[in-house]
């Protein structure tokens, strides 16, 4: 009987060195969409103004950051929007723990066209 006790108890510690891994903190993404209507543009630089990071948009119009939860400025580089030509736009953004967010980014062609007249 007492052996059974042992071999109970011996069973028992390796269960205490498998503990389940800490969960990791989710991150939050801040997606930029460059487009006109419904044209998707590709390379235009977007930054994070807080962190200094700079990427372009892909072929799909979109740039993805992967940030803590904040708030946060976009940085979006030569933009139309229809004034004086190819402006930066700041775009002030709130994300939460673990959420996605989209700042929608007009970039007018055709005032580019009328501006190249």
């Amino acid at each position: 009987m007492k052996f059974m006790w042992i071999l109970l108890l011996a069973f028992q510690f390796p269960s205490c060195h498998n503990l389940p891994p800490e969960p990791q903190p989710l991150s939050s993404h801040i997606i930029a969409f460059v487009h006109w209507q419904e044209q998707p543009l590709a390379g235009k630089r977007i930054q994070l103004v807080e962190t200094g990071e700079t990427t372009f948009t892909g072929s799909n119009g979109k740039a993805e950051f992967t940030v803590a939860a904040g708030k946060y400025v976009v940085r979006a580089f030569d933009i139309n929007r229809g004034g004086p030509c190819c402006a930066i736009v700041d775009f002030d953004v709130e994300v939460k723990l673990g959420e996605t967010i989209t700042v929608d980014i007009v970039d007018c062609l055709p005032c580019l066209e009328a501006i190249a007249r």
